[in-house]
């Protein structure tokens, strides 16, 4: 193949000496790196990286040129949105990484900066020492950032960026105490944790923390975060997370977190009896919300938790209960309870608990709740998604007026649409085939009138 099949079509047109580093480049391509000894790789190794660093920094200083011109789209005689817009366009960046360029380039080549836009131009410091002193000076004030620039460019010649930014932060609050304290509000305000499921089943986790929950969570993660042993063969982020997800077991085994509808926080997942069982052409089970576990999982965590029967038909409306009436030979729970018996003892539990306890009692039983969970599986009210922990156990016919605690009268409602029920007005309706539907306040009045 042709050295210079990578390159671009247009690049010897270009003026600059743009095609000169090219072929430079293309000559490097063909280079065999058998036939060096160890020292002398290792040195390529790192005189490329400077080289590297070099040639990043100048193509943020042409990059500061475009920017202040307005050049941006020129290429194609247009107009570009922005100059960030223009990169993620044409050199398919992040939105991230290209906003982060432009706040970069601006800062070294049309700011005070002047100091660690030569160092990093002579190969003195990396893109990403000048990217930290660029970000971390800021929104200091031009006459503070000359000032104290000769000692942050001393400073990165010997420390790491993370270091460097602890010492941005420390220049920071001796600095500027006023503008660092409206940072940290500003900081506060952008904390967060965001979870979400993927396709593949798994949950995406991403987040800002402020430096003193950070720590925190370091410190609770470190104890369990180290290696098992000399053989641990996990990656350090497959420690982080397996290191999370048994500080998280911890906590719901310990039974010292808050309540959440009314029961204590658990790990709920949703498995059929062929899962369970092993048995071929079996669908697995579903942990909470959060999607699909195979049945292997399921086998597993069957070995070490509670394991509640809740026994689930998928027809609503049953002919036979009509016919025979509740408790007749042919009603459905007279069946239920006939596949009962041939379940296997680990199913089978001690006395059983009921899910039906009529006016005995207002509070809903445990049993109960586990029935909902899986019936429900989150809040019922029409629209709403909101998750099974923030949900609370709802009468549809109230108590007090003589609605039974039985599973036909209760629904999961979140906080929000519990308080609309029955603050607010609206009413819950349950129809013969379970769905449910929502009676605005408006339309009750108008029926009643």
């Amino acid at each position: 193949m042709d050295s210079n099949t990578h390159s671009s079509p247009q690049l010897g047109r270009r003026p600059g000496g743009l095609a000169t580093l090219a072929a430079a480049i293309n000559e490097l391509a063909t280079q065999d790196l058998d036939g060096l000894n160890d020292v002398a790789l290792a040195e390529r190794v790192l005189t490329l990286r400077r080289l590297v660093d070099r040639l990043e920094g100048h193509w943020l200083k042409e990059l500061a040129a475009v920017d202040a011109r307005g050049a941006a789209g020129a290429d194609q005689d247009q107009q570009a949105g922005s100059t960030a817009a223009w990169l993620r366009n044409r050199l398919r960046l992040g939105a991230g990484a290209a906003q982060s360029a432009v706040r970069t380039a601006r800062a070294l080549f049309c700011g005070p900066l002047t100091g660690t836009a030569a160092a990093l131009a002579n190969g003195e410091l990396s893109v990403a020492h000048a990217a930290v002193v660029a970000h971390g000076t800021q929104d200091l004030p031009d006459r503070v950032t000359v000032e104290a620039e000769p000692v942050l460019v001393e400073a990165a010649c010997r420390l790491d960026p993370p270091r460097l930014r602890r010492v941005l932060g420390h220049l920071r609050l001796v600095a500027d105490p006023d503008g660092e304290h409206d940072c940290t509000h500003q900081r506060h305000a952008r904390r967060g944790l965001w979870l979400a499921p993927t396709f593949e089943g798994m949950v995406a986790v991403d987040g800002l923390l402020e430096p003193e929950a950070g720590q925190t969570l370091l410190a609770a993660l470190e104890p369990l975060v180290r290696p098992a042993d000399a053989n641990d063969s996990r990656s350090g982020s497959q420690r982080n997370a397996d290191a999370l997800t048994e500080l998280a077991r911890h906590a719901l085994e310990g039974g010292r977190l808050p309540q959440t509808g009314g029961v204590r926080p658990q790990l709920t997942v949703t498995v059929d009896l062929d899962s369970l069982l092993g048995r071929h052409h079996a669908v697995g089970g579903e942990v909470g919300g959060w999607g699909p576990l195979d049945p292997e999982a399921c086998q597993r965590l069957a070995c070490d938790s509670s394991v509640t029967r809740v026994l689930v038909t998928r027809h609503p409306t049953d002919h036979h209960d009509h016919a025979d009436g509740p408790g007749g030979p042919g009603s459905l729970a007279t069946r239920l309870r006939a596949a009962v018996a041939l379940l296997p003892p680990v199913l089978g539990g001690a006395p059983a608990q009921p899910l039906e306890v009529g006016r005995a009692s207002r509070v809903v039983q445990a049993a109960q709740r586990t029935a909902l969970a899986v019936r429900d599986g989150g809040c019922v009210f029409p629209g709403c998604t909101r998750p099974l922990a923030w949900c609370e156990a709802h009468h549809l016919r109230h108590w007090l007026h003589g609605g039974p605690t039985d599973l036909a009268n209760l629904a999961l409602l979140c906080r929000a649409h519990h308080r609309a029920v029955h603050e607010g007005g609206w009413r819950l309706q349950r129809h013969p085939d379970g769905q449910l539907t929502a009676v605005p306040p408006h339309r009750r009045h108008r029926a009643a009138a």
